[in-house]
């Protein structure tokens, strides 16, 4: 059957909308940063910006009394090492999943599934207690375990179904050549689930450093803020700082900016996989 001549134009203006709606936010972020506040707060705020009212101040504001370099910073350590702790944890709980199909681990699967539902204002007063007698209190390894808990689980099952679609046969090969099961489970499954590793570290990155439950309650000095914690410091009662606030919050974005860039490859090689398998 012959394609439409009007489908792949319907298509491409499809795509823009979607392109327009989602990048929206952000064009709106960097717009307030750049214009004076009574300008962004106007009855009928301009779409594009006036050439003769934009300036930089407010970034140059940010950084002049907010320490966002350290709050990014201490952003970075906790996301790095949730992402060590959970895509290392992860890789091997959910192949031992795909792999070893016991009723111990079907309990142990489908116990991560229902951790996952319970919300993180739900535990984190557990999460509290025991760090308090953990002496993990205003420390970031306190923020890792906390962000590392609630991850597990998605990376677990997002890492089995990946796992799943690597045929056995590749590591029975592997080891029949000489490989032990740890040799072929590093040199062969895990190269080839590199698509799904990429797919859970750019989630789990996300997810941890939009983090404010957390690292509010477990941390409560401003030298241990992270970026969320310390974006609410541009917020007071009976006035919000919407220049410096959208300013700091458009360099937070540059991290994982730079990270979705560099897992970029990986995440198109593992949709390409995909098309080409279905």
């Amino acid at each position: 059957m012959p394609v439409p001549v009007w489908r792949p134009y319907l298509l491409l203006a499809t795509s823009l909308i979607c392109l327009v709606v989602v990048l929206f936010p952000f064009y709106w972020i960097v717009i307030t940063s750049i214009l004076p506040t009574e300008i962004v707060l106007s009855r009928n705020p301009p779409l594009l910006p006036p050439l003769g009212e934009i300036t930089f101040a407010a970034y140059f504001e940010v950084f002049a009394r907010k320490p966002l370099l350290t709050w990014i910073s201490n952003s970075m350590m906790i996301t790095a090492g949730t992402l060590a702790i959970t895509i290392s944890t992860g890789a091997m709980a959910g192949y031992s999943l795909s792999r070893f199909r016991t009723k111990a681990q079907q309990a142990m699967g489908f116990g991560l599934l229902a951790s996952k539902m319970l919300p993180g204002s739900l535990i984190i007063i557990p999460f509290f207690i025991l760090f308090s007698k953990a002496g993990l209190i205003e420390s970031k390894l306190g923020v890792i375990l906390a962000n590392s808990a609630t991850a597990v689980p998605f990376a677990t099952w997002l890492l089995k179904g990946f796992f799943d679609a690597i045929p056995r046969e590749l590591e029975q090969a592997a080891m029949i050549d000489g490989c032990n099961e740890w040799q072929a489970f590093r040199h062969i499954v895990l190269p080839l689930a590199a698509p799904g590793l990429a797919a859970a570290s750019a989630y789990i990155a996300i997810v941890t450093w939009a983090d404010l439950v957390f690292a509010r309650t477990l941390n409560s000095k401003p030298d241990n803020w992270v970026v969320t914690v310390g974006l609410q410091s541009f917020t007071g009662e009976y006035l919000v700082e919407w220049g410096a606030l959208m300013a700091a919050s458009a360099v937070s974005l540059l991290p994982m900016l730079v990270l979705f860039l560099l897992l970029e490859p990986f995440l198109v090689k593992g949709s390409t996989q995909g098309s080409l398998a279905n």
